[in-house]
């Protein structure tokens, strides 16, 4: 009796803690759904912020040049005394041409002074005359110091422009900085008013260990990243207090004409360098003629002589005095004064590098920054598909939507066009590095506007690679095989095969869910549907899979190749016919493309109904891959499907890879198709295995 009491005494227990633990479990399931219709909320509120009008800007190209070089006063002033000061010396010399009045006057007060020169004993003289200095400190002097005071004009012109180019690239780089910023902070404000939302749900979240912890930490990581970011960008926009120009100029992504760059910067050559005024200064310092003496005179003398018997004397003389140094030391003298106006020069910058060089090295440089540009660019761009597929599952209710990783999304999204803000901002600065070397060039002379929607293009579009890929390749390799390599190869689209196997159906969703960026056509290719009808099949082929991450279904169904084709061929073409036209109800209905895959030999009538109803039409050139062959029988073909057409081979038909792409390029059909990816694995092993003897 106890012992029974004691049973239902734990029986009452696990009951009751079975109730109670199945009421928290009840109670932390309505919390958590309560948290995931927040983050869904928010998901809701911020997904349609894209920031495209702050990366690509609304100007096509640049009408007016967006940098203008102006006088500093402050920094001037210094600079605009000394080409005073300069200018009123060669005003000076101008006028100088080393003519001299002279005048002497001598009174002997006690004894007669003979002169020995006149041999006239004379009371008192007077002398009048003119000199004129031809070489030193005279007419020749004057002229090379007028020289010297223009070249060094030239030399003052020349730094104060280097000044003002200095303080012109200084100011303008703190400006576009400031630019850039202002638009990064609009998106980091986002980022932080999502970062916040979304950390307050998943900290509780953490909390009752209802999410991973790189979830967790990838939400602090978010915060930190948002919070360095802040620190660079408006600590520096709020230190300053340069006003600028740009604030309402909108300045597009340029490429440069590399061409039209070297023609128009070369043709204005501001690269200048000092070395040859110093070598004409220092030629006119240590001139020969500058050490020489050449003076010319005129002489009236008058002389009150002691012989009151004679009279007066005066008289009129003319000559010259030549005085030259007999040392030769003009070369040494030469590369003294260059060395010495080196020095006093010493802190001008060094211009000495080539010109074209100099631009060459910015062009590659701006290149390199445009390279990374489009590569941000691109991947931003699969951001947009990857934030649209969230969007779609979140729209059709799917269960696999996660609001938390699309927010993550969302937030990786906005943080390259902050990526891209940084290369746009020093693609810019390169910009100004040009223009502060060349400031008689326009940046609209050698730029034009990139195309971000060829970009696009380039990447929402690829280069059009279709792969055939039947269920023996998921036999045969695993899905992170087959899925480099097609990532490798740049395959697109793939075209997969279908059949209702469970156990293939189970590996063909999940290969979908993980390649649903590529475009995914599922592939029929049974021929029984031929007279089973498709209708039923596709219906099932919905159910069995996620249709909204497919772009389309292919049919590989071959009538030529039943039995009794040859002897009722309209028969066969008007079954398959009919199918296609099943297949196309259900592809518009779910918003799908529909493609074939047809042999070179359809009649006129069939590929004209064909065409009318599918999207693509591959054409399957198999085993007679002949140039020649194939030529003549595509025309028809390529006539009448034109864009439409894909030519298909198949790996059977060629030896090797390498033979195979050959036969691609020699045919002009840009949109191409390889059978199969199982084989197309062999033949690349094969090469490799080559390859590896060949190095042996």
């Amino acid at each position: 009796m106890i012992r029974f009491r004691y049973i239902a005494i734990v029986f009452i227990l696990m009951l009751f803690n079975g109730i109670r633990c199945q009421v928290f479990s009840q109670s932390i399931d309505s919390v958590v759904t309560k948290y995931i219709q927040q983050l869904n909320t928010i998901w809701l509120n911020h997904k349609n912020s894209t920031f495209d009008n702050l990366i690509i800007d609304s100007s096509a190209k640049l009408i007016n040049e967006p940098f203008k070089i102006s006088d500093d006063e402050k920094q001037n002033n210094y600079k605009n005394l000394l080409l005073k000061s300069n200018q009123v010396q060669q005003q000076i010399y101008q006028k100088e041409h080393g003519v001299r009045f002279t005048l002497a006057y001598q009174e002997n007060l006690k004894a007669p002074l003979v002169d020995p020169e006149e041999i006239v004993v004379f009371k008192r003289r007077a002398i009048a005359g003119i000199d004129w200095d031809l070489l030193n400190n005279g007419l020749f002097e004057y002229k090379q110091k007028l020289k010297l005071l223009k070249l060094e004009r030239e030399m003052l012109l020349k730094k104060q422009m280097r000044e003002n180019l200095e303080a012109f690239q200084a100011s303008q780089t703190e400006e576009i900085i400031r630019y850039f910023n202002n638009k990064k902070l609009l998106i980091l404000n986002h980022r932080q008013n999502l970062n916040t939302e979304q950390s307050r749900i998943i900290e509780q979240l953490w909390t009752i260990k209802h999410i991973t912890k790189d979830n967790y930490l990838k939400v602090i990581q978010n915060t930190t990243d948002i919070n360095a970011q802040y620190n660079i960008y408006k600590n520096y926009n709020d230190a300053g207090t340069r006003q600028g120009h740009l604030n309402d100029v909108d300045l597009p992504i340029l490429d440069i004409n590399v061409q039209k760059l070297i023609q128009h910067c070369l043709l204005h050559d501001s690269i200048q360098n000092d070395t040859l005024s110093y070598a004409k200064i220092a030629k006119y310092q240590s001139s020969y003629f500058k050490e020489m003496s050449l003076k010319a005179y005129t002489r009236y003398s008058y002389y009150d002589v002691y012989n009151q018997t004679l009279p007066d004397r005066s008289y009129v003389s003319v000559g010259f005095n030549l005085s030259a140094p007999l040392t030769l030391n003009q070369k040494d003298k030469k590369e003294y004064y260059f060395l010495q106006q080196q020095i006093n020069n010493f802190q001008a910058p060094n211009r000495t590098v080539n010109s074209q060089s100099f631009l060459l090295n910015l062009y590659y440089e701006y290149q390199y920054k445009l390279k990374q540009f489009k590569n941000l660019y691109h991947k931003r761009l699969v951001y947009i598909e990857l934030l649209r597929t969230e969007d779609v599952k979140q729209k059709l209710g799917d269960v696999e939507f996660n609001p938390n990783t699309a927010l993550f999304i969302l937030d990786d999204f906005w943080s390259n066009a902050i990526e891209l803000l940084d290369l746009k901002q020093e693609l810019y600065k390169v910009l100004i590095n040009i223009k502060s070397k060349f400031p008689n060039v326009n940046i609209i002379d050698f730029t034009q506007p990139l195309n971000l929607t060829n970009l696009d293009i380039a990447s929402t579009n690829p280069p059009f690679k279709a792969i055939y890929i039947w269920s023996d390749a998921f036999k045969n390799h695993t899905q992170t095989v087959i899925s480099e390599f097609c990532k490798v190869n740049e395959f697109n689209p793939l075209l997969i095969s279908y059949h209702p196997t469970k156990s293939y159906l189970l590996q063909l969703n999940e290969f979908i869910r993980q390649q649903y960026t590529s475009p995914i056509h599922l592939m029929i290719g049974s021929n029984k549907l031929l007279f089973n009808g498709i209708k039923g099949y596709l219906d099932t082929l919905k159910m069995n899979t996620e249709l909204k991450l497919v772009k389309g279904i292919h049919l590989d169904i071959e009538p030529h190749t039943l039995e009794g084709f040859k002897e009722d061929k309209e028969k066969h073409f008007n079954l398959y016919l009919q199918l296609l036209k099943e297949a196309k109800q259900f592809t518009d209905a779910n918003h799908l493309e529909l493609s074939v895959s047809i042999p070179l030999n359809y009649p006129e009538n069939v590929l004209k109904e064909i065409n009318s109803v599918c999207n693509l039409i591959y054409l399957m050139a198999y085993e007679n891959v002949d140039i020649e062959f194939l030529n003549k029988k595509l025309i028809e073909e390529v006539q009448l499907l034109g864009d439409k057409c894909v030519l298909a081979f198949r790996t059977k038909d060629f030896k090797n890879r390498t033979e195979m792409e050959t036969m691609f390029e020699k045919i002009k059909i840009t949109k191409k198709a390889y059978h199969d990816l199982d084989d197309l694995i062999q033949f690349d092993k094969q090469s490799i295995q080559i390859k590896n003897e060949d190095d042996k």
